[in-house]
C-alpha cells in the first residue's frame, strides 16, 4: 500500500544537513520547581485540545498568529488557569472562548469543535485529580521519566482519551516538549518519535520520502477522499518509519526534525495553496514560519526544491494528507 523510499530519505537527509532549526520560539524554561510542576500541567492540557487548529488565528500582544502559534500564544496569557488541574475541571464553554480570542472576548473567539476541547480538558483535569494530586509532574514521576513500558508515561497518559492515537501524537508532542525544556528529561529518549500530523504526511508524501504502491490510494489522496481509520494509520506509519530514517540521515534529533517537517509543512508545502517550489515563487514571506523556525537563506523557495520529488514530478506534487475527522492532530 505504502513503503519507505530509503533513498529518497537520504537524499532529503542530506539537504536538511545544510539547516539549523532555531531553538522552539515557545519552549520555557523553568526556574523552580514550582514552574517545572506549572509547565507540565500547561502543556498537558494544551496539547490535549491541540488538534484541527485551522479555525484559530487573530493578534496576540501585537502579532497576528494562526494554529498552533495561537492556540499558544493566547492561552499563554491565562498560564495560572490554564495549567490548574481544579480550573480545567470547571471551565466552559464561554472561559474557553474567551481565552482563545483577541481581547478576552468569547464572542470573537475563533475556537471551533468547542464541547470536544472542553470534554478533553475536562478529561486530563479528572485523571490528574483522580490519580496524580492535580500534578502531571507526578506522572512523569510515577512513570520513571520512562516514555514506554509497563507503568510508563504513554501507558499512563492513555487513561486520558485525547492521549490514546495508536502513533501517540499527543503523547510525543507533551514529552518531547517537556524533555526539551528540561520538565521531563526522559530516561529513554531513544523511544521518543517524530509527531505524526498532516503536516508531516503531505510534506512525507510529497518529497517521496514514502511511496504509494497501492492505484486507489493514490487517487484517494489526490482527491483528498475520506479513509479508513486503518488506512489512515497505515500511510501515518510508514511515514514514521520515513521520518525516522530522514532523522539518521540528516544527523538531527528527533524534536529538531519534528519543528522543521512542521514549519515546513504549514509553510512552503501548506494546506491552502499550491506548493512553492519547482516554478512557483514564495507569496507569503512576511507571514512564513519556516525561515524563522530554521537558519535558511530563502531565495523564495522551499528549502528541498530539486531535491523533493514534487519539485520535479507534479504527480508528487498533487498528493494530500489523508482526509479522516480525528481527535488526535
Amino acid at each position: 500500500m505504502i513503503e519507505v523510499n530509503e533513498a529518497q530519505c537520504q537524499a532529503i537527509g542530506r539537504r536538511l544537513r545544510s539547516q539549523t532549526v532555531q531553538a522552539d520560539e515557545f519552549l520555557c524554561v523553568p526556574a523552580t520547581l514550582e514552574e517545572a510542576q506549572q509547565e507540565a500541567n500547561y502543556w498537558a492540557f494544551a496539547i490535549a485540545i491541540c488538534q484541527h487548529t485551522k479555525s484559530l488565528e487573530g493578534v496576540i500582544a501585537g502579532r497576528w498568529r494562526r494554529g498552533w502559534d495561537y492556540l499558544i500564544s493566547a492561552s499563554r496569557r491565562s498560564l495560572a488557569e490554564f495549567a490548574s488541574a481544579p480550573a480545567m475541571a470547571q471551565i466552559d464553554a464561554g472561559r474557553l472562548a474567551a481565552m482563545l480570542s483577541d481581547d478576552f472576548d468569547p464572542a470573537r473567539s475563533t475556537v471551533d469543535r468547542v464541547e470536544e476541547r472542553l470534554g478533553q480538558l475536562h478529561d486530563v483535569a479528572r485523571v490528574l485529580l483522580e490519580q496524580y494530586e492535580g500534578q502531571a509532574m507526578n506522572l512523569y514521576c510515577q512513570a520513571g521519566g520512562r516514555i514506554l513500558g509497563e507503568g510508563g508515561i504513554f501507558q499512563r497518559l492513555a487513561a486520558i482519551p485525547a492521549y490514546t492515537d495508536p502513533l501517540d501524537k499527543k503523547a510525543q508532542l507533551l514529552v518531547g516538549q517537556l524533555d526539551a525544556a528540561g520538565v521531563w528529561p526522559l530516561a529513554d529518549p531513544q523511544n521518543l518519535r517524530v509527531c505524526m500530523d498532516y503536516h508531516a504526511m503531505r510534506v512525507a508524501l510529497r518529497t517521496g520520502i514514502v511511496e504509494v504502491t497501492d492505484p486507489g490510494l493514490r487517487i484517494a489522496l489526490r482527491q483528498k477522499a475520506q479513509v479508513s481509520d486503518e488506512i489512515n494509520h497505515a500511510v501515518r506509519r510508514a511515514v514514521s518509519d520515513a521520518c525516522d530514517r530522514v532523522i539518521v540521515h540528516g544527523g538531527v534529533s528527533v524534536f529538531e526534525f519534528d519543528k522543521w517537517i512542521w514549519h515546513l509543512g504549514r509553510s512552503c508545502c501548506f494546506y491552502d495553496h499550491e506548493p512553492i517550489c519547482g516554478p512557483r515563487t514564495c507569496h507569503k514571506m512576511e507571514i512564513c514560519t519556516y525561515i524563522r523556525a530554521v537558519d535558511y537563506a530563502c531565495p523564495g523557495k522551499c528549502s528541498l526544491d530539486g531535491a523533493c520529488k514534487g519539485s520535479r514530478d507534479d504527480a508528487y506534487k498533487t498528493f494530500w494528507e489523508t482526509n479522516v475527522y480525528t481527535e488526535f492532530y
